[in-house]
């Protein structure tokens, strides 16, 4: 790896407990249905910290803000063929404070690929 690119990504596994079960909060993107579905994710901007990009994605992608709890599950390297780079990817459990709708959807405010995303 060495002289190669790394860009450093968070991944947020957020869950709720409705009823007798634990739901994982996943979105699909309005304008490319071909994406499938995912979680929220993005790549940590300079000078942000991990924390603090975790948790600007999360509020890009869904809105939520406030979480009962957040737990750091592992960091890992992955090499992503297609774009010929390698990603530290920071995964983090987070369990939802608020009671949202089964399903709703969230204009992002930012001109980026996020733009219409449905959970």
């Amino acid at each position: 790896m060495q002289g190669k690119t790394m860009i450093t990504k968070v991944m947020a596994y957020i869950t709720r407990f409705n009823g007798h079960h634990t739901e994982l909060l996943v979105y699909k993107h309005k304008d490319y249905p071909e994406a499938g579905v995912q979680v929220p994710a993005g790549t940590v901007e300079e000078g942000e910290t991990i924390e603090e990009a975790l948790y600007r994605e999360i509020k890009e992608e869904s809105g939520l803000m406030e979480f009962l709890s957040v737990t750091k599950l592992k960091t890992y390297v992955y090499h992503h063929e297609g774009k010929s780079q390698y990603h530290e990817r920071h995964v983090f459990h987070l369990e939802i404070k608020e009671e949202p709708a089964e399903r709703w959807e969230y204009k992002v405010n930012s001109k980026g690929e996020d733009a219409g995303l449905i959970f």
